[in-house]
């Protein structure tokens, strides 16, 4: 395999970056293992530990996945249990954040890009992706399409994306109403045959049967054994295609932040 020790030497940002996620990690998993709250390692994440067994070299997040009816017991214990470093960031806790997924943000870092200056917390981040479940793929991906405001922002290309995201809080009592209404109606739709995918307002990534996912199973990462989903390959076949174990282009090999400052 080629050699990619170039992204990620110890001691550069790239590494430092990683491991602090890692410290992110360990608290989370041990918070969750302790209150008995799956959860397992998503995208590319979960892509990192089957392909390097560990981070893949060049990525500087770190995506998980829990069932969306944790999450309130999720949030609960991580606002009791979450040391002084590190900090939870949902639309209730910082009133600038406008994804409907929660995240854990490092508070000794800082990163630099467009979209993290506008945010109350703005370090390192480590994604908390909900599933829950869909009556169709179709469904979920037109919905998606307007929770997303691509139909809303079709002809406003040429905004600046902080009065995007102006219009949309316009729109969000709707939103709210909307997503609350689908999931009164999946409660008694008997006829998603175990569906799951990602939570309204976040770009469909895939579609699950949920036998695919739980009971969760382990894999190694960075050394240590953390939460995956049952049928890793058949989870990652369906994120990434069939080639998945393959590198991507060099210019398909991308990073989040800009530039990271640590505080």
């Amino acid at each position: 395999m080629e050699d990619l020790s170039h992204y990620n030497p110890e001691g550069s940002v790239m590494r430092k970056t990683q491991l602090r996620l890692l410290e992110i990690l360990d608290v989370f998993d041990g918070i969750c293992r302790k209150h008995h709250i799956d959860y397992w390692l998503d995208c590319g994440t979960l892509l990192g530990a089957r392909r390097h067994g560990g981070f893949i070299p060049w990525d500087d997040d770190f995506d998980v996945c829990i069932l969306h009816s944790d999450y309130k017991k999720l949030v609960s214990v991580l606002e009791k249990e979450l040391p002084e470093n590190l900090k939870l960031q949902t639309r209730e806790t910082d009133k600038k954040y406008y994804y409907y997924f929660p995240r854990i943000r490092d508070t000794r870092s800082r990163l630099h890009n467009k979209r993290g200056a506008i945010f109350e917390y703005n370090g390192i981040f480590f994604d908390i992706f909900l599933i829950e479940p869909v009556p169709s793929i179709k469904f979920k991906k037109s919905m998606d399409n307007f929770l997303r405001s691509k139909i809303l922002f079709k002809k406003t290309k040429s905004l600046h994306y902080k009065c995007k995201f102006a219009i949309m809080y316009c729109f969000l009592p709707l939103i709210h109403i909307i997503i609350k209404s689908l999931r009164v109606y999946y409660k008694y739709n008997k006829s998603s045959k175990h569906l799951y995918d990602r939570v309204y307002g976040l770009i469909s990534c895939s579609t699950y049967h949920i036998e695919e996912i739980l009971p969760v199973n382990e894999i190694m990462f960075e050394g240590k054994k953390y939460k995956a989903p049952r049928c890793i390959d058949k989870y990652l076949i369906n994120q990434f295609g069939t080639s998945y174990m393959e590198l991507p282009k060099a210019s398909d090999r991308y990073s989040h932040a800009s530039e990271v400052e640590f505080l």
